[in-house]
């Protein structure tokens, strides 16, 4: 590899602690926290979904506005930089909340940063997948994008780890703390290397791309049929991908999995994914990248499957076991559906568009949840009072991505 996909890779772990600390397990759990009494289990599921899912679609629909001017300026990495420099402040943001708010309005205000947390992690995601194009070939894609996202995860890992020994301290008082501190220091540390390394290639002409609008790129996409279809079908997909790993950690509480058991299995999911992901790339370039989505997605309904079972039995010892079940199979595919769906969307889409075309491909899944926190987890909240049921639902969008995905043609190499 050259420096700068070195460079590149780099900032995968980089986000990734970002992702792992904040969005996944230090940020609900704080959530938790300090909305008990104030909300109930069901309420946080739903509101955390709900912050989430819009500052997901805000920060797509900014992406797409912007990316035409963004592409013909050369200025994706700046924008990186941007979202990233938001993205540490709100992590930081974090430590002082329980200082300035009074204990009603405190969940509001985690909430509140958690939106604009996820906003910069969405924006910054945006551009960043956008560069994989400028860094490779088509024939390296699937490499580059699997062994990404296996850095990810031990990254995602190791910041993690230094963040647990904070637990055993004056009884884990200081852990919200240094973990925020230390998903804030790594993000900034780790992004240093793109922004000094990594340069746009790719670009439309100004004057065309300045014309650009919102319903211009619309309009592309869906004279494009194959880009059309594969966007539908990977939101329907993914969108059950994220929300398994948003809804996670509190709907774990939820079922009464202990805080100690839910960031063991959190630990233990990052050292499965890392080798997992990069044999994904490489039984990819075998049998190629859609088949293996399919295989994944197939394995996560098998989950939604073992979550049901587990939400209707009593027994705590079997709810676990199939807890850890659960959670190993997340484990070995989740960075392979997310890497080989980046690498495939950059093989069908024309280069100079990326930026503008990625942005859509982030609005319509990349850790944007739409139907899985915004209908299925609230409408199994107002059903059965049960979160953990709308996992069940993700059942409908999983088919019906698969179904659709198999109409998607790939060009050859």
């Amino acid at each position: 590899m050259n420096k700068a996909q070195k460079s590149w890779l780099l900032f995968d772990p980089a986000i990734s602690a970002f992702a792992m600390i904040v969005r996944t397990v230090v940020a609900p759990i704080y959530l938790a926290f300090y909305a008990e009494n104030i909300l109930t289990d069901a309420q946080c599921s739903a509101y955390w979904g709900y912050a989430g899912s819009f500052a997901g679609i805000i920060a797509g629909s900014i992406s797409i506005c912007l990316g035409p001017r963004i592409d013909a300026r050369r200025k994706k990495v700046p924008m990186v930089a941007f979202f990233t420099v938001t993205g540490i402040i709100s992590a930081l943001a974090y430590i002082v909340l329980p200082g300035v708010f009074s204990p009603a309005l405190l969940p509001y205000a985690i909430l509140l940063v958690s939106f604009t947390g996820i906003f910069s992690f969405m924006g910054a995601n945006s551009f960043y997948d956008s560069l994989l194009l400028d860094i490779t070939t088509p024939e390296e894609r699937n490499r580059i994008s699997s062994t990404g996202y296996a850095l990810g995860y031990a990254g995602g890992l190791l910041s993690f780890l230094l963040c647990l020994p904070f637990l055993k301290i004056a009884g884990g008082k200081y852990f919200f703390t240094a973990s925020f501190l230390i998903a804030a220091v790594w993000w900034g540390l780790g992004s240093l290397p793109l922004f000094c390394n990594v340069r746009q290639k790719t670009a439309a002409s100004a004057t065309a791309t300045m014309e650009i609008k919102l319903k211009d790129s619309l309009k592309f996409i869906i004279s494009q049929k194959n880009i059309l279809l594969f966007l539908i079908a990977y939101f329907l997909y993914i969108d059950g991908v994220g929300t398994i790993m948003m809804q996670a950690t509190l709907i774990a509480k939820g079922l009464h999995i202990s805080n100690g058991n839910i960031m063991m299995t959190i630990l233990a999911l990052q050292i499965i994914g890392l080798p997992c992901t990069l044999l994904f790339g490489r039984l990819a370039d075998k049998f190629s990248a859609k088949r293996m989505i399919s295989s994944a997605i197939f394995i996560y309904m098998f989950i939604a499957v073992i979550v049901t079972v587990m939400s209707f039995n009593r027994e705590l010892l079997i709810r676990q076991i199939l807890f850890y079940l659960a959670a190993a199979l997340i484990g070995t595919v989740q960075g392979g559906i997310q890497s080989l769906s980046r690498s495939l969307f950059s093989r069908i889409i024309p280069p100079e568009r990326a930026a503008e075309l990625f942005a859509v491909y982030n609005l319509f899944g990349k850790f944007t949840t739409i139907v899985g926190p915004l209908f299925l987890i609230p409408l199994a909240v107002f059903l059965w009072d049960r979160a953990e049921l709308g996992i069940t639902l993700l059942l409908i969008p999983f088919a019906l991505g698969a179904i659709l995905l198999t109409k998607v043609k790939v060009p050859e190499n």
